[in-house]
């Protein structure tokens, strides 16, 4: 894939995401690219404004599902990844998209390697509001833990003591609201058969 079609600072993030030993993400808006299927991150690209091309839509699938093989490595990153209930019911691509991506989040969960949590409409306002993060933290405790932040037009990523902590609590705080690992499948099973049932 040409690098000049990669987001910026999309390499850097490839390199993060593949050497970390713990992966925690939220996610207000979309399900997370490691989570995605092709149908629904084809239309997530096909949204995002860009004039891309049939072809580098196609190289986008494919980096996208480069980056999912970490996750099924002998020895995957732990993933633990908390979305807002509204990921679910946002329709990207239709029931049709919808309802197979939602089948594949219940299908790929399986605490406590890969812990998906719903945070739902009843918590109302809380720690994530103010949009999607992700934490990475690294075996070697001399490596730094490292949060990214993505804004339109590339990426940010924040290494201080300080930042980091106030990102694992917002993570930390969000999680104690979000409905456990079953119970969130349980809703994730609900609305993608709401989805199916307009199919």
């Amino acid at each position: 894939m040409r690098g000049d079609i990669l987001p910026a600072g999309f390499q850097e993030r490839l390199s993060i995401e593949s050497d970390a030993a713990r992966i925690l993400t939220f996610q207000p808006m979309l399900v997370p690219g490691l989570l995605q299927t092709a149908e629904y991150a084809t239309e997530v690209i096909r949204s995002a404004g860009r004039s891309a091309t049939e072809d580098e839509i196609a190289s986008y699938i494919e980096v996208r599902a480069n980056r999912q093989e970490i996750l099924a490595r002998d020895n995957p990153p732990q993933y633990v990844c908390l979305l807002d209930e509204a990921v679910l019911r946002r329709e990207v691509g239709g029931p049709t998209v919808m309802a197979a991506q939602l089948g594949k989040i219940v299908e790929v969960n399986n605490p406590p390697k890969l812990t998906i949590q719903v945070v739902p409409f009843s918590q109302g306002w809380h720690a994530g509001a103010d949009g999607a993060f992700n934490i990475y933290r690294y075996p070697d405790p001399m490596d730094l833990d490292v949060v990214n932040l993505d804004y339109l037009d590339g990426a940010l990523y924040l290494e201080e003591d300080l930042p980091v902590e106030r990102y694992q609590l917002a993570f930390d705080e969000l999680r104690a609201t979000a409905l456990a690992s079953r119970q969130s499948m349980e809703l994730v099973s609900a609305v993608q058969r709401e989805f199916m049932n307009r199919t």
